[in-house]
């Protein structure tokens, strides 16, 4: 059933965003300079779940995203979703 609603996806957009905002903070920059996400996902029919989680720490920010879906299975066992953050370090 949860898979239905995109459960995974969003648990694991959140898990992503937190580490890229760690990562971030780190070089001295927001995840607000986040000018590219590419996601890599198992089933691109989940890729609103995702959108919500950017919404969720964005809000009203541009979503920069391209949603590629896979044809297997992605290298963490049991991930839905995989991204590749492109950021802005002024």
């Amino acid at each position: 059933m949860f898979d239905a609603l995109g459960h995974a996806a969003q648990v694991q957009s959140l898990a992503l965003y937190d580490s890229a905002a760690r990562i971030c903070g780190a070089a001295g920059t927001s995840i607000g300079n986040i000018v590219r996400a590419q996601y890599f996902m198992t089933d691109a029919t989940q890729f609103p779940s995702v959108a919500l989680s950017w919404a969720r720490r964005q809000g009203n920010a541009p979503h920069p995203f391209v949603c590629v879906q896979v044809p297997g299975n992605l290298p963490a066992p049991g991930a839905t979703v995989m991204a590749d953050f492109w950021i802005y370090a002024p």
